[in-house]
């Protein structure tokens, strides 16, 4: 039974289908526009890195990264994208096109459950919500993605056909996609309630051989699953999973107007320019989705108002019973759990929002409108889509142009193309110097942990290799070798002043804060006034300290930068293995009390190759003049235990004096 009137003549039936076509035409264009216009973090680097061993058959994981509630996620997200990435060698714009028309396929299929539901009417208004939303644009474009709509969509699809239809066929397929879309991510377990309820609304329809068969088979899906998770808690010693209490606080009356503030972007498209990092409305397509998003928001209560109404009719009380109770889980789970939520979190609801717009959209074609003007409806339909798709895709295409121009770098990152075309030139470069390595001056040095150094390596390949040293900590340092020249790439202008002393800059890229290459000489080449070491201090780990640099005079009370060299001549499984690092102790001479520590390096020795020379420098600011020691040496971090020098002991002293304030240079 449907809802609303089919078209009838052949006009109306060819406008119909010439309006389905261009909705999907337009879904697809704005998933495909631009698609290095992607967030590439953390996370996105981490996905595409596994997906590409995936694609190329080096590792086949069963998990893929953790979670808000502690609980691992499936790798299933990550052989979603090796297709596109074993057909194209790895182009990480392959991906995003592959997860747009995943997200394009996922628009066709609300467009046919919409239609099986309520007419053809509620399937092009539904289609037309799920391809138009920026927000459901920006989702289905992300190399990791929360959850994967297209199973969600078949999911309500299946529960429609089981509890109005009694289709046997669906009852096996619901648990198997089921299945699946838990292993997309574990964020559907807020779906689960809204699968019972959805039993509970036809028990005899579900309680059949076909329904076990398909629990029997997802079982099976899922049973690696099962079993990735427990041998992670055998190996941790622990379940792998801590209460979802434990990690953000019971919801209070203003969580909860947070939460459901985020649910209400998402619904209506408002917010989308929050992605170029503006919070504030500053371009007129701004301040006009407020006005879309209170169209939306009408539209979408007329929907479910409509859909109230129709449990009045036995015809129609099956599916609205479905609509009604399906956002039961997301609802509870999302409002009231003990959960930190994100606005993504609300994407577990699609694509009930589209149905209920459609619903409510569409309510003027119905039945009980048939008195008004014949094509007054339509118009009247059709003109509030348009402007709704005109606002809509103005802000989503505002957005990216600003996220193009650099702004969001706070919260969007760099986005992919960037990254692309400065890893493109540090290759390029790389080979023309015939160097195997790039040494990267970043937000860290940990690509297992860390944004920028997970975006660089995933993505500029081996070779060359990429060398990490931290910028944003609080000892900077300047890695160059022996006899080669160095090629730096840097993620902001921090040590630009010493790179161009030393080198010169050879690259710069586009935008604000601009990714650079330098090149610089090898350490025998390189004017760096050192005070050399005579003989060099070895350590039994492979590292010589070989000289330091220390202020002339060295002012009391002033911040000043002395450094110390460290050259990596023979480092072994011992330095790589043991995450050695180096100790500052800064004593008094006459009585060796400590006046200052500090401890680290600029990189982690794991990362220490032969012929390496490390010039770290440690700020910091003594404030009493006098005689003083710098005790230096190296340990292990995890052990507690200290190298040890190869004439004996375990520490290096460079006695050095401190200046009264107004001390001229000697």
């Amino acid at each position: 039974m449907h809802a609303t009137a089919r078209p009838s003549s052949s006009h109306s039936y060819w406008l119909h289908r010439l309006s389905i076509l261009l909705i999907l035409w337009l879904s697809a264009g704005l998933r495909w526009y631009q698609p290095g216009l992607v967030e590439f973090k953390y996370d996105e680097a981490h996905i595409l890195g596994m997906a590409q061993s995936v694609a190329r058959g080096q590792s086949w994981p069963l998990l893929s990264g953790g979670t808000s509630i502690g609980l691992p996620r499936a790798a299933l997200d990550v052989y979603l994208l090796a297709p596109a990435l074993a057909l194209t060698q790895g182009s990480p714009l392959a991906a995003v096109l592959w997860l747009g028309m995943l997200g394009v396929l996922a628009v066709a299929l609300t467009y046919l459950l919409g239609r099986m539901m309520a007419g053809p009417w509620v399937g092009l208004f539904a289609a037309a919500y799920m391809g138009l939303n920026p927000w459901l644009i920006f989702y289905d474009r992300k190399l990791w993605a929360h959850i994967q709509v297209l199973f969600s969509v078949l999911l309500l699809l299946l529960a429609w056909q089981v509890v109005v239809r009694g289709s046997r066929r669906a009852a096996f397929w619901f648990p198997i996609v089921a299945a699946l879309q838990l292993l997309t991510h574990v964020l559907a377990l807020v779906q689960v309630l809204s699968w019972l309820a959805a039993g509970l609304l036809a028990p005899r329809r579900w309680l059949r051989r076909s329904t076990l068969w398909g629990v029997l088979v997802g079982l099976g899906i899922m049973f690696p699953y099962f079993l990735a998770l427990v041998g992670r808690a055998v190996a941790r010693g622990k379940v792998p999973m801590r209460i979802a209490a434990a990690s953000a606080p019971a919801p209070t009356p203003q969580t909860l107007l947070d939460r459901w503030e985020l649910a209400w972007r998402l619904l209506t498209g408002d917010g989308i320019f929050e992605l170029a990092g503006v919070g504030n409305r500053t371009l007129p397509w701004d301040h006009l989705l407020v006005w879309a998003g209170g169209m939306v928001g009408l539209i979408l209560l007329a929907g479910i108002l409509r859909t109230l109404l129709m449990l009045r009719r036995p015809s129609s009380r099956g599916t609205a019973a479905l609509l009604l109770v399906w956002g039961l889980g997301p609802i509870l789970a999302l409002s009231l759990g003990p959960l930190t939520i994100y606005l993504q979190y609300w994407t577990v609801w699609l694509p009930l929002p589209g149905l209920f717009f459609a619903l409510g959209l569409s309510w003027p074609l119905s039945a009980p409108f048939r008195k008004t003007p014949r094509a007054l409806a339509p118009l009247l339909a059709g003109a509030l889509l348009l402007i709704l798709a005109l606002l809509w895709g103005a802000a989503w295409e505002s957005t990216l142009a600003r996220i193009q121009q650099g702004m969001g770098r706070a919260t969007f990152g760099r986005p992919l193309q960037t990254w692309q075309l400065a890893m493109h030139q540090a290759r390029f470069w790389a080979r023309k110097y015939q160097l195997d390595q790039v040494k990267v001056l970043a937000r860290g040095v940990d690509p297992g942990q860390e944004s920028e150094p997970a975006a660089i390596a995933d993505l500029i390949g081996n070779p060359p290799y990429a060398r990490f040293l931290d910028l944003a900590g609080a000892n900077p340092g300047l890695l160059l070798h022996q006899q080669q020249p160095s090629l730096y790439l840097t993620t902001t202008d921090t040590m630009r002043d010493a790179l161009l002393a030393l080198g010169q800059e050879i690259w710069t890229g586009p935008g604000p804060q601009p990714l650079r290459l330098y090149w610089l000489p090898p350490a025998s080449h390189a004017s760096i006034p050192i005070t050399p070491l005579e003989p060099p201090a070895l350590f039994d780990v492979g590292v010589a300290l070989v000289g330091y640099l220390f202020p002339q005079p060295w002012p009391a009370g002033q911040p000043v930068q002395p450094m110390l060299v460290w050259h990596m001549r023979e480092p072994g499984p011992q330095a790589w293995q043991g995450d050695y690092t180096a100790f500052n102790h800064i004593v008094r001479a006459q009585d060796g009390s400590m006046a200052a520590q500090r401890d680290g390096m600029a990189m982690l020795s794991r990362d220490w190759w032969p012929g390496d020379v490390l010039y770290q420098l440690y700020p910091l600011s003594l404030e009493e003049p006098g005689s003083y020691l710098w005790r230096t040496g190296l340990y292990s971090r995890p052990q507690g235990t200290r190298a040890q020098l190869s004439q004996g002991g375990d520490t290096v002293d460079i006695p050095f004096q401190v200046a009264s304030p107004g001390t001229g240079s000697r």
